[in-house]
């Protein structure tokens, strides 16, 4: 049995290629796995457990043990807990993969397209331009600690990925490991592709900071505005903090520092010492709840607080969905009781795609769009008397025998999702010839998509295609499982949005108002084509809606705002509860 293998340089060092170098040999490898990795490596070093101890019996190696995610957990870079790992595995082998600083920092910035440096900034509360000495002298403290560590023990191996030939890994591991195939290096394109590099890192530079220009005034104006429509429409009169709301309600506890269940249960969520809550890798559904968990914690010191993260919460909607008091939610039906409305983590994150403070790409004006009603995006939504949605329709197409009673009731229920209705009734419907523009209405291409219809034998109710090359005029949001997950996108633009009233609202909702911010659709879209009538003939009105829509994007990706807001939210949350 060879010893277990420890890469322990930073990312975007080779661990790639050091994890396919093992996998080709029929050496079993664990790289990243979403960050599965380092959480579980975190956790257990919290909580005093074995780390990777699920993984230990099948994996020999593991790569890439870091987890920089996109909502507010923290920043983990585990493979700095060498020093655990060696405790825990002796006899392991570790490699220290180093290449030039200076290339690996621009390597990072440019780590999915900025977003893994916007993120990691938001974690550290810190400018994008600061991370280029955060992270060199890092490099150097992590390097000076892993040599002083191991010294010149033989299981202790370090490779500069700029110098070494793939005969150098083979050699340096052979004491351990048969390595008959090694993986290509990089060509010469990719050499040459690096070479952008640094001027790409200097124009994201440039972007102004989230926030930048808004006056004290405007920030607390939009914040009282947002906290004021985050409250629910009624409170139950029997409110209190020691009694769950809904059985699916989780209970978040500041002063003692953890999280659980309505029936008390203690969740695998624990609190380090940097105040961040950590979660136990095993547990990913409960991601959302940890994310607000670390919002919250941010904010105040204080408070119990019960939670309910998913993605739609039906909770006080009616008498099939009762509470019991006052709750955190990301999304409530209009007039739902007793709900308070938070930022969901992924989904309102500042500097995350889709949301404001994410650098956006070409943006033409008015004048230069197409006169053209766009809608772009994937099937969502509830089929009517069913409890499928969308997604998990097609997750059982893919994943049932065709013959089972789940795959047909899949294959039923996918065609009577709103947006497939939608797209079955408007697709291929061009308004040349009337008042309206044309409509280009296709499905988002997407491979889950086109094999569960294949499987299911349906057909799609529209093309799949990408966006086209030249931007449209009108931008047509519909609602879906997610509520508005679509409309900060389009409202950021230069575009007039149509956007679908499904009765879901989010924090965001309730300050972006019909005919001001946008264009309202009936639920279906059933009025598309006379909203998109009267969006032609009012040129100047829908110019001054994407102006109003644009400007209150700017206020939600302000940091210093988002403060004030989620503070009155809580502030409001304890009163309702009866806490000091």
């Amino acid at each position: 049995m060879p010893p277990k293998f420890f890469q322990i340089g930073f990312n975007k060092c080779g661990t790639t290629f050091i994890a396919q170098l093992f996998d080709m040999n029929g050496i079993p490898a664990a790289h990243w796995l979403e960050g599965a990795l380092a959480e579980d490596i975190a956790y257990a070093k919290l909580t005093g457990g074995k780390p990777l101890a699920r993984w230990s019996d099948q994996i020999t190696a593991f790569t890439d043990m870091e987890s920089v995610r996109f909502l507010n957990m923290p920043v983990i870079e585990a493979f700095k807990e060498y020093a655990l790992l060696d405790q825990h595995y002796p006899g392991a082998v570790f490699l220290l993969n180093t290449r030039q600083v200076e290339d690996w920092v621009v390597s990072r910035y440019l780590h999915r397209g900025g977003a893994y440096a916007r993120s990691y900034a938001m974690s550290l509360g810190v400018a994008l331009g600061d991370l280029a000495d955060i992270w060199a002298e890092d490099w150097a403290d992590h390097l000076d600690g892993v040599r002083a560590h191991f010294g010149t023990r033989p299981e202790f191996i370090e490779i500069d990925i700029d110098e070494a030939t793939p005969e150098d890994y083979r050699r340096a591991l052979a004491p351990w490991y048969d390595l008959a195939q090694v993986p290509a290096m990089p060509g010469k394109a990719v050499r040459l592709a690096r070479q952008s590099n640094l001027p790409r890192v200097a124009r994201m530079l440039e972007v102004p900071l989230p926030g930048a220009g808004i006056g004290a005034a405007r920030r607390a104006r939009l914040a009282d505005r947002l906290a004021r429509h985050a409250a629910p429409a009624r409170i139950s009169a029997q409110a209190r903090t020691d009694q769950p709301p809904t059985t699916d309600a989780l209970c978040l506890d500041l002063a003692r520092g953890e999280l659980l269940g309505a029936d008390g249960t203690a969740m695998p969520v624990t609190r380090g010492t940097d105040g961040k809550f950590y979660l136990d890798a095993q547990r990913p559904g409960l991601l959302r709840v940890a994310a607000v968990a670390n919002d919250i914690a941010e904010v105040t010191d204080k408070g119990i607080y019960w939670l309910d993260m998913r993605p739609a919460c039906l909770s006080g909607s009616g008498p099939e969905h009762p509470t019991g008091g006052p709750l955190i939610a990301g999304l409530r039906r209009k007039g739902a009781q007793d709900l308070f409305l938070w930022p969901a983590p992924w989904l309102h994150r500042i500097g995350n795609e889709g949301f404001p403070g994410a650098p956006r790409g070409p943006d033409p004006v008015w004048a230069l769009r197409a006169d053209v009603a766009l809608w772009r995006g994937g099937l969502s939504g509830h089929a009517p008397n069913s409890p499928l949605t969308a997604e998990a329709a097609i997750t059982a197409l893919l994943s049932r025998p065709p013959e089972s009673a789940a795959f047909r009731r899949a294959a039923e229920a996918l065609p009577q999702t709103p947006r497939w209705r939608f797209l079955a009734a408007h697709s291929g419907a061009t308004q040349s010839g009337t008042a309206a523009p044309v409509t280009d209405l296709a499905l988002t291409p997407d491979p889950r998509l086109t094999k569960s219809l294949a499987r299911a034998s349906l057909t799609a109710p529209a093309p799949l295609s990408p966006p086209p090359a030249i931007a449209p005029r009108y931008a047509i949001c519909l609602g879906g499982s997610e509520g508005d997950a679509d409309f900060l996108t389009l409202a950021h633009s230069h575009a007039v949005v149509l956007k679908e009233e499904d009765g879901w609202e989010s924090f965001i909702t309730p300050i972006f108002r019909p005919w001001s911010h946008y264009i309202p659709l009936a639920p279906g879209a059933t009025d598309l084509t006379d909203r998109l009538t009267w969006a032609r003939a009012n040129p100047d009105a829908c110019q001054q809606m994407s102006e109003r829509a644009r400007r209150l994007c700017e206020g939600l990706a302000d940091p210093a705002g988002r403060r004030l807001h989620l503070a009155q939210v809580l502030s409001d949350y304890r009163d309702a509860t009866g806490q000091a």
